[in-house]
This record gives C-alpha cells, structure tokens and sequence, in this order.
C-alpha cells in the first residue's frame, strides 16, 4: 500500500472535514452536531492484553446527529486511543468518514438508535516489548475500518459501541471494541 507523506495527509483530512459540508445539501434546521467523546478501548488481541492491559483510554471529537427523521449523512471522528502497561506503552490516532443511518421516523423521539459503517486512517506510536522479549518502537501511517452502532437521547447526547479493525503492524493486531459517549457543543 502506498502512503502519502504525514503532512500531506493531515492537510487533505483538513481540507475534506473543511470542505465537505459546504458541499453537502443541508436542511434548514443543523445537520449535525460536534462535541467531545470520552470511552474505553477494549482489544481483542491476547498478546495486546497481555502486553498492555485489557483496557485503553480513548478521548476524541465526533458527531451527533441533529435532523429527524435523517436518511443518513456522512460524519467525520478523530479519536486518540491510550494504552499503558507492563512498560509498554501504546497510542492510536484515527481518522475516519462514516455513513451514518437512522433508524425511525417519529421526529418527537428523544431515542435515536442508528449505524455507521466507517474507514479512514490511523497513526500508530507504540513502544512494546512483547512476550517473547522482543521490542519494538514503531511510529506509522496505516489504515482502520469498522462499524459503529449506538443511540442518540435528544441532540445532545450519543452512546455508541465502535469495532475498529487497524492494519497489523510488527505482528501485532490492534483491532478492539470501544465504548464512548458523545456530548455536542456545537451545531454545523
């Protein structure tokens, strides 16, 4: 796979979470809210337990729908996953688009369930020394995708569950379940 410099990467992800919106047809009330994102990280690799603990840190920036009923819209997350253990230490930047669809109609629901198939990139910086001792320093581009299925009560407030699977890197596989609520802030 072929990979674009760091900083032309971080520059088009800027440009298209810019960009997109203006080109997307909005309806008159906000489509989308923005706001912090708090959970944990759970892995599903054995070694990556072992190694660092069978739980992570994850704090990030995501969306919330606002529209009701919504046939669906594409949403920007960024997150940081944090894990530390055992000396080791690791640290998961991803950066992701997904198709978000509701489900229901009723736009006097405060209850909101809905999906979001996602893909985007990751920034691995990791320092592990696994099991067999064998160490490895590592700091990369790769790439993550998943599905994300959660609720949404009222505007504000969005709980989710996310599996992410995350390219391999030095034999490790990085894939896990997060748990994460949302709060919007601010509307678009």
């Amino acid at each position: 796979m072929v990979f674009m410099n760091k900083k032309s990467l971080v520059a088009l992800g800027a440009l298209v979470t810019v960009v997109s919106p203006a080109f997307a047809q909005q309806p008159t009330p906000p489509s989308a809210s923005f706001g912090p994102s708090i959970g944990i990280f759970m892995p599903s690799s054995s070694e990556i337990r072992k190694d660092l603990g069978s739980g992570a840190f994850q704090i990030g920036f995501g969306a919330t729908g606002v529209s009701r009923p919504s046939e669906g819209s594409i949403t920007p997350s960024l997150s940081l996953i944090v894990a530390k253990g055992n000396s080791n230490s690791l640290y998961i930047v991803p950066y992701t688009f997904g198709y978000e669809y509701h489900f229901g109609v009723d736009n006097s629901s405060e209850f909101l369930p809905y999906i979001r198939p996602f893909a985007g990139v990751a920034y691995y910086d990791y320092s592990i020394t696994d099991t067999a001792g064998s160490h490895f320093g590592v700091k990369r581009l790769g790439g993550t995708a998943g599905l994300e299925a959660g609720f949404q009560i009222g505007s504000k407030i969005r709980v989710s569950a996310k599996y992410n699977f995350f390219t391999p890197s030095s034999g490790f596989d990085f894939d896990g379940l997060s748990l994460s609520a949302t709060y919007a802030l601010f509307s678009l």
